[in-house]
């Protein structure tokens, strides 16, 4: 990450070593997102890295290539033996025994659950992991609630600040017989509009084939887990929240064997037409 950020400071002096302010003003991003991706903070994917590129006036397609190599060398520790491609090793996770006591806060209705999410969402620390696998895109029949906390997570990485952040989305698209749901592929065709610049934010896709909604989870920092149990009617939905890093660990460990092996958004899109 750090010699991939130190090809980045080399190109900016090229075009009279703009400053980060301006950088961030072409690149549609935040002045702190830029600091992050040449102080080697935070590996940017590659549509920060494009923008980056021709705001300093080279070409974006001399980069994919050492782009993608520095990403792979990244994702290698993630992968298989010997850096085969595939799900990730199981993380080793603690033993606590057999009598782990868990307090659960249980939220009733679709305005409950997503009004308790979005508050941890705003006073997140460093990292947001949440999936939405569900049989149409969070933009149809939504409730105010669940609209705010999608802004709200998108807010929060797009917030100017020094901290280092981070979201990941997994992206269930629903398919029949190889063909995507037409509904969310149209939403995850915006999303890649409203998200692509985002230095902050990377979203995968899970294939989603099953006839159902999946479970869906939000994982905030290091001890913060929602989980939402979703089906029938557009608005059914309930779930619960637990505050408990080492309850946190089993669904983060989880969280990392879905992503590893998922295509980006930009990438699947790319290959459907998007």
């Amino acid at each position: 990450m750090e010699a991939f950020a130190e090809q980045l400071r080399e190109l900016r002096p090229r075009c009279f070593e703009p400053t980060e302010a301006r950088l961030a003003l072409q690149m549609k991003c935040g002045r702190s997102s830029v600091s992050a991706m040449l102080n080697g903070r935070r590996f940017p994917g590659w549509a920060p890295t494009s923008a980056f590129v021709s705001a300093c006036g080279a070409e974006p397609a001399d980069w994919l290539d050492r782009w993608r190599e520095a990403k792979r060398r990244l994702d290698a520790p993630r992968r298989g033996p010997a850096g085969q491609d595939g799900a990730a090793a199981p993380a080793a996770l603690p033993d606590v025994g057999g009598d782990a006591l868990l307090a659960a806060t249980w939220y009733r209705s679709n305005p409950e659950f997503y009004s308790a999410a979005a508050r941890y969402v705003r006073v997140a620390r460093s990292e947001i992991r949440v999936t939405y696998t569900r049989r149409y895109p969070p933009d149809q029949y939504t409730t105010k609630a669940s609209a705010d906390y999608f802004a709200d997570t998108l807010a929060w990485a797009h917030e100017d600040t020094e901290d280092q952040r981070s979201v990941r989305r997994i992206i269930g698209i629903p398919e029949t017989h190889g063909v995507p749901d037409r509904d969310v592929l149209a939403w995850a065709r915006q999303h890649r509009q409203e998200t692509g610049r985002l230095l902050n934010y990377e979203a995968n896709v899970l294939r989603w084939t099953a006839a159902a909604d999946g479970l869906n989870m939000a994982l905030i920092d290091d001890s913060t887990v929602f989980l939402t149990f979703s089906g029938g009617a557009h608005q059914k939905l309930n779930g619960f929240s637990v505050q408990a890093p080492t309850y946190m660990s089993y669904f983060a460990a989880y969280f990392e064997q879905l992503w590893t092996p998922l295509q980006p958004l930009g990438a699947y899109l790319d290959t459907t037409g998007g």
